[in-house]
């Protein structure tokens, strides 16, 4: 069978595939192929992890030549006077590839050297502005606050994002086994995760309050494995945007460096382009105060450069949206603007000059929430999420475990019979379901009672019936036989 040439793109893979003369009907379906199915076979094979090496020439910087001359005067302008070595820690560079762009500015009389030495960039000398360069620092200034590492490229950005993207992440029953060890979470729904996760799609999780979908979300965060590389900043159409965030991304440090970080990865190597940080991979959470303006390029006035959205600071991890329909602003909006995203895997954002660029959209979205699916989106948004999964009230014999965990994990004993009546003088007579957040929230409050009498913790039939009236508001509900 053959077909003309014709070129569509892949809406799932976010590809672009030409059919040519001669082509078949394997050809045609290839693009509809998983895209772990080939990588299924890794599982449990070391593999490195691909960081940006050192740059060795202002090719391998892949940055225009005025943005580094113009990031040596601001930082000359702040420090006041520099060494080349403590010049080139603070651009994240190597101090050879500085010689040309001080060459260039000595030449203008925008800097001078100080010390002895020959007329080289000897580390010796050390380098200051003068008057003329402290007038034009100012001028960038105005332009643009930013003096920090040199950015790295959009395009090495959208580059080392493929190369470590977290949609090649396979997990396996061995590992989610490892993970969940211990947990009160039914097999079925371990597997709907572990197969959520190999999606590398979204994960829905809804169902009642408190019956531990956030808990379940967290536990999920741990199955990531391995480390990425994070720019401090890029730079696109002249405008700089900043993505290294020491508040959502935790660096490796160099004593993590002996041991690899999982099974299946090789240690960190220790040469790597410095302009990059190398981080755990992120897993940024938010809950009811997330709004549109966070899910877009952040200008700073004060300082004329932006601050990245938090998709794109979660690139290459998991971005949990936590009670989502609880956020202030329009449900349907907010989940809108995920649309795209989701379905093409790439991101488009706006500069406040009118340029629009795209970035990789390289994350695992993990909704949760209490609200029933058509009250959050229509059918449309509905299918674009990967799996949905249901998390469900606690049967008899699950409450029991957890509540015997919690009591371990205060050091507290506590008989059958006491749970006993728990369940079936207080949870059965008031009609209540068993609810997974719930032995937690009573053992905490029986433990705050002892130590507001001076006691020492324990579990009792009648400190249960206190903590049930402090934990519910309905009167009826405490006429227990005992009260």
């Amino acid at each position: 069978m053959e077909f003309k040439n014709t070129t569509h793109e892949d809406p799932a893979q976010g590809t672009t595939v030409t059919q040519g003369e001669g082509t078949d009907d394997q050809a045609l379906l290839r693009v509809f192929r998983h895209r772990k199915l080939d990588a299924a076979t890794k599982v449990g094979t070391e593999e490195y992890e691909h960081f940006p090496p050192p740059p060795s020439s202002w090719h391998d910087l892949d940055i225009d030549f005025t943005l580094i001359t113009r990031l040596i005067v601001k930082h000359l302008l702040i420090a006041g006077e520099l060494r080349i070595d403590k010049l080139a820690d603070r651009l994240a560079i190597p101090p050879s590839l500085l010689g040309e762009p001080i060459h260039f500015l000595r030449k203008e009389s925008l800097i001078e050297a100080k010390g002895e030495g020959s007329d080289s960039i000897s580390g010796a000398m050390h380098y200051s502005l003068t008057t003329q360069g402290r007038d034009q620092a100012g001028l960038y200034m105005e332009e643009s606050a930013y003096c920090g590492p040199l950015p790295v490229s959009l395009e090495s950005y959208r580059t080392q994002i493929e190369r470590q993207s977290v949609k090649r992440q396979i997990v396996d029953r061995q590992r989610t086994d490892e993970i969940f060890h211990g947990l009160v979470i039914r097999p079925e729904t371990i597997t709907q995760v572990g197969a959520a996760f190999n999606s590398g799609r979204s994960a829905f999780l809804f169902g009642p309050a408190g019956v531990g979908k956030t808990f379940l979300a967290h536990q999920m965060l741990r199955l990531l494995y391995g480390n990425v590389a994070i720019p401090h900043a890029i730079v696109t159409e002249g405008q700089i945007i900043r993505i290294f965030d020491p508040v959502n991304h935790r660096p490796v440090e160099a004593a993590d460096n002996t041991q690899p970080p999982s099974p299946n990865l090789r240690k960190i190597p220790h040469a790597h382009d410095n302009r990059w940080v190398i981080c755990r991979r992120p897993v940024i959470i938010s809950g009811g105060e997330l709004n549109l303006p966070m899910l877009d390029l952040q200008y700073q006035q004060d300082t004329r450069f932006y601050d990245a959205p938090l998709q794109m600071k979660a690139n290459g991890g998991i971005f949990m949206v936590d009670d989502l329909g609880r956020q202030a602003c329009n449900t349907a909006a907010l989940l809108n603007r995920w649309v795209v995203p989701l379905e093409s895997g790439i991101d488009y954002l706006s500069l406040h000059t009118g340029g629009k660029f795209q970035i990789p959209f390289d994350v695992l979205p993990v909704f949760a929430t209490n609200l029933s699916a058509a009250d959050l989106a229509d059918d449309a948004f509905i299918r674009r999420l990967g799996y949905k999964i249901r998390i469900h009230y606690l049967t008899e014999e699950e409450y029991r475990k957890v509540f015997k965990q919690y009591c371990d994990a205060n050091d507290l004993t506590c008989s059958e019979e006491v749970i006993d009546f728990l369940i079936n003088e207080l949870y059965k007579p008031s009609g209540r379901p068993l609810i997974a957040c719930q032995p937690r929230d009573l053992i905490n409050q029986i433990i705050d009672y002892c130590l507001f009498e001076g006691k020492a913790p324990a579990v009792s039939e009648a400190l249960l019936v206190q903590a049930w009236r402090s934990n519910f508001f309905s009167e009826e509900e405490t006429e227990v036989k005992n009260d």
